[in-house]
């Protein structure tokens, strides 16, 4: 396969563990830098990946997913997230999840929550619902955190009951990361509705990390 080749062939045993140790020794790696393995990934979609049906990107997705090395979890988040709207079918949302608790750490979550789960929802709207409750029900802090994020992308389009209504929900728990995505995800909107989020701060009485992020540029 033409990524095994050029993993091998530029691993860097010491770039390798300073990666690593980056992500709190989660993983191992080759040692690629990021910009070589985007240019292989540019290359390769040009001649190759952009010609794989969706049931062949996911097919893909899922033996990057069974692969040691973090580089491969990598350019399956690059596949994932060439899918556009209207690519999707309504069942992916059982695939996105599986990446989602699979491998999981913040370089592929958040990702995976803000550009491909949150353009799925925006192709089937209608499974934000059971989205919410199965991702805030489930008791995995990446999932209930991709409740917190999915909306990143979304701007102006941005659910704010949903993202208020899941600050609340979540706000008590000392998780980092869910504590982190709260502040990220108000600090997104305060860009276009920062009375939005000074009154949310109050409202939720955020506190520490969450309140911090959120009015980290008002």
């Amino acid at each position: 396969m033409y990524f095994d080749v050029l993993l091998k062939q530029f691993a860097d045993a010491h770039q390798a563990d300073r990666m690593a140790a980056y992500m709190k020794n989660q993983f191992l790696f080759f040692g690629v830098p990021k910009p070589m393995r985007g240019e292989w990934f540019k290359e390769w979609w040009k001649n190759e990946g952009k010609c794989l049906t969706v049931v062949e990107r996911w097919k893909f997705i899922e033996f990057c997913w069974e692969q040691e090395q973090r580089e491969w979890q990598y350019f399956g988040v690059d596949v994932a997230q060439k899918f556009k709207k209207n690519d999707f079918e309504k069942s992916d949302l059982q695939c996105i999840r599986r990446l989602l608790v699979s491998k999981s750490w913040w370089d592929s979550v958040d990702l995976l929550a803000s550009n491909v789960l949150g353009t799925y929802l925006q192709q089937f709207p209608e499974m934000i619902p059971e989205m919410i409750e199965d991702f805030t029900n489930s008791n995995n802090f990446w999932l209930q955190r991709s409740t917190l994020i999915f909306q990143l992308k979304y701007k102006q389009i941005t659910d704010l009951s949903v993202l208020s209504q899941q600050i609340d929900l979540l706000k008590g728990k000392k998780e980092f990361f869910i504590q982190k995505a709260i502040g990220w995800s108000l600090r997104e909107v305060a860009k276009w509705n920062p009375d939005f989020v000074t009154q949310e701060v109050e409202k939720q009485c955020l506190v520490g990390l969450a309140k911090r992020e959120a009015l980290k540029h008002l």
